[in-house]
């Protein structure tokens, strides 16, 4: 039987590093297009990618765009570090203090696209938001 009216979910991806730096006791954790969710000692804490994302110079035109809810897709919203194993890759993402997310292990013969890290970067793409390689 064929629904309608029904949208499909956002993209979102679920997974536990194998470390954080700027966070406590970090068990899980959820990124979506628009933000990243951290279960830190048993409490979620949410940080929007609209709230850390580098805006170009100068102010007014932030200030200009957000009148008409517009965002570039370009806006970065922390850094990457993909040239090491794959549980020492990382995000570095703006936040004060940075939160440098670790990621898991992986299977070394798993061609890059589907390995945690594209699919954290492809998660993040879809709602407009990127990084930048630290290297």
């Amino acid at each position: 039987m064929r629904q309608t009216g029904f949208s499909n979910p956002e993209p979102s991806l679920r997974f536990t590093p194998s470390r954080v730096v700027g966070l406590p006791d970090v068990s899980e954790i959820v990124v979506r297009p628009d933000r990243i969710e951290f279960c830190s000692a048993g409490e979620w804490v949410r940080v929007r990618f609209a709230d850390i994302a580098r805006w170009p110079r100068p102010a007014l035109l932030r200030r200009l765009a957000s009148c008409y809810k517009w965002r570039p897709k370009w806006f970065p919203v922390g850094d990457r570090d993909w040239f090491h194993p794959h549980r020492d890759r990382c995000f570095r993402f703006y936040t004060d203090p940075p939160l440098v997310v670790f990621l898991t292990d992986e299977d070394e013969s798993i061609g890059y696209g589907e390995t945690l890290f594209r699919r954290v970067e492809h998660v993040i793409g879809s709602g407009g938001f990127h990084t930048c390689d630290m290297g």
